[in-house]
């Protein structure tokens, strides 16, 4: 990412002289309303759309009893425990400091505190789509994708009747970018840390910072996780009884070997496990074998985050988190599918990107002959090719045609919709980061011919 321009200026068409605050208000009034009335148009075709099919979906997720079950299972008592034991209910694996948030449901009542869950999650639902627009210089059409993929997305619809917080850590991740290149690093680094504070993977995200150039913001981060998961535990709990909390959770992660077997985890060496058992093989033995090589595949995806930071490929940290984000099943033993909210926006950004994202303009090689832009039609087909089924494999259309939700999870379509988006990735920006490596630029995107 070029340090000197910010990406949220970078993105945005910069006219040659200043226009006057009212034309800017009146621009961004012209593209707020279509976009505005686009939305809901699709708001209101997949409202009917789910009106008829939501009970369907209701009755096949059959690991989701009630609404919101995680609230009601776990969330809930852990907020009615914190002050009174200072450990962890049974099942909750998350910070002590999401558990003192959670403390101020129970004065509420059940009642009152599902309503205010559930306007939560509307609320986090609504930021996730709204955070597209700033982040990505993308025109009305992938916008108005974006906003159908996300609110058809499988994971996302999931996370909503299970009450699950993904969308929040989604959420509080994307805003993180979107501050920090506003320039208000301690907000930024504390929606970081509220993310950490859930699932303990988001971790992994100090990796693009960490490679990048920007240290300062790096530590911003490192500091905010540890004053949220240990200083202010330690000041409300006490530091032993935080210790205590941490010491409990490390029991209950060894504890899980049942994920093992769990149809609905994505991970990469859980899935190849039950695909083998259902060709008759069993690999059980093989699991530690099966983890380094998932860990061997993540090495190698950090190693193009690496890249694409060392050779400041335009908007680096939006790709940088995306492949972070699609590291996750070779990462995380769990991979429900609520934590695959990330496909949607992963999804519509590389549209943008073969679409009208990375546009070359013409000119003049070193020789002084000129050059025409061309579009590496080939690559974008390709990329295109694994797009398309990654899209589907996520939707709800499909899941509700497939209509098995243990079989939808034991094969794992959600892994494989994750594999091809990654694919394609790759396809999309590999040779664009060689190039850049090998010093003939690149970054457009777009292969160049002398005419």
């Amino acid at each position: 990412m070029h340090p000197e321009v910010p990406l949220l200026k970078r993105c945005s068409a910069t006219p040659d002289r200043a226009s006057p605050p009212g034309d800017a208000r009146e621009a961004s009034r012209g593209r707020t309303v279509p976009f505005a009335v686009g939305a809901g148009g699709i708001v209101v075709i997949l409202l009917i759309y789910h009106a008829f099919t939501w009970r369907i979906f209701t009755g096949n997720v059959d690991a989701f009893t009630e609404l919101f079950s995680d609230f009601v299972t776990y969330y809930y008592p852990m907020g009615e425990a914190i002050f009174r034991t200072g450990l962890p209910v049974e099942g909750y694996l998350y910070s002590p400091f999401a558990a003192i948030l959670l403390a101020i449901f129970p004065p509420l009542g059940p009642t009152v505190s599902l309503v205010l869950w559930g306007f939560l999650q509307v609320a986090f639902i609504f930021l996730y789509l709204f955070l597209f627009r700033p982040l990505v210089p993308a025109k009305l059409p992938v916008q108005l994708l974006f906003v159908t993929l996300a609110l058809s997305s499988y994971p996302l619809l999931l996370n909503f009747i299970g009450g699950s917080v993904s969308v929040f850590m989604m959420a509080a991740l994307l805003a993180m970018l979107v501050l920090n290149e506003h320039g208000h690093r301690a907000a930024a680094a504390a929606l970081f840390a509220f993310a950490v504070s859930f699932k303990f993977f988001p971790i992994i995200f100090l990796a693009p910072f960490a490679v990048g150039r920007n240290t300062s913001f790096f530590l911003f981060l490192v500091a905010a996780c540890v004053t949220f998961l240990f200083v202010i535990p330690s000041v409300v709990l006490g530091f032993g009884d935080t210790l205590r909390f941490y010491g409990a959770i490390s029991d209950s992660f060894r504890e899980s070997d049942w994920i093992v077997t769990n149809p609905h985890s994505n991970y990469f060496p859980h899935l190849i496990l039950r695909l083998a058992a259902a060709a008759g093989h069993d690999l059980h033995a093989h699991l530690p074998l099966l983890c380094w090589i998932a860990y061997g595949f993540a090495a190698a995806n950090m190693g193009l985050v690496f890249l694409i930071q060392r050779t400041q490929l335009r908007h680096a940290d939006l790709w940088s988190f995306l492949l972070v984000f699609l590291m996750l099943p070779f990462v995380l033993k769990t991979s429900w599918p609520h934590d695959f909210v990330f496909l949607s926006f992963g999804q519509a950004l590389l549209v943008w990107r073969l679409q009208d994202g990375e546009k070359a303009a013409p000119g003049t090689d070193d020789k002084g002959k000129h050059i025409r832009a061309m579009r590496p039609r080939a690559r974008a087909a390709g990329a295109l090719f694994l797009l398309l089924p990654s899209m589907f494999f996520s939707n709800i259309v499909f899941f509700n045609l497939f209509g098995d939700f243990s079989r939808y999870g034991f094969y794992g379509f959600l892994f494989w919709a994750d594999l091809l988006l990654l694919i394609a990735l790759y396809v999309e920006l590999f040779p664009v980061v060689l190039r850049r490596l090998r010093g003939k630029g690149g970054d457009s995107g777009h292969y160049t011919s002398v005419t």
